[in-house]
């Protein structure tokens, strides 16, 4: 019985001796199947991190290497378009002038002809 408290006294003191990284190496050597497959998906999971990150990073190169000439059509398309649309209201205030100025000359010539005694207007 002697024995086997030592045993289990030396796995307790061992164990509270040992860092965490130690215990996982114990843990590798006494597991090496786990340890590889674990070794294998790090290093996928690895690759796949690098290579979103770069994905990433090249949509975001390319993307501020556009934006100059979408901010420049977008503005080209807003001062356009507002122009068209301060052309089309001259456009309407001028016709809607002129169609007031040919109602003037019709009413005129009427109080003309209803006031033939009368002087010029």
């Amino acid at each position: 019985m002697g024995g086997g408290i030592s045993i289990w006294l030396a796995g307790v003191v061992a164990g509270a001796i040992l860092t965490p990284t130690e215990t996982a190496v114990l843990w590798g050597l006494h597991h090496p199947y786990w340890l590889v497959a674990i070794a294998i998906s790090l290093i996928i999971l690895l690759q796949l991190g690098i290579s979103l990150v770069g994905q990433l990073l090249r949509r975001l190169l390319k993307w501020l290497g556009r934006s100059p000439f979408s901010l420049g059509r977008w503005l080209l398309t807003k001062t356009t378009a507002g122009e068209s649309a301060q052309e089309q209201h001259v456009a309407t205030i001028l016709q809607r002038l002129n169609s007031l100025q040919e109602e003037q000359a019709i009413l005129l010539a009427e109080l003309k002809k209803q006031l033939p005694n009368k002087e010029e207007f």
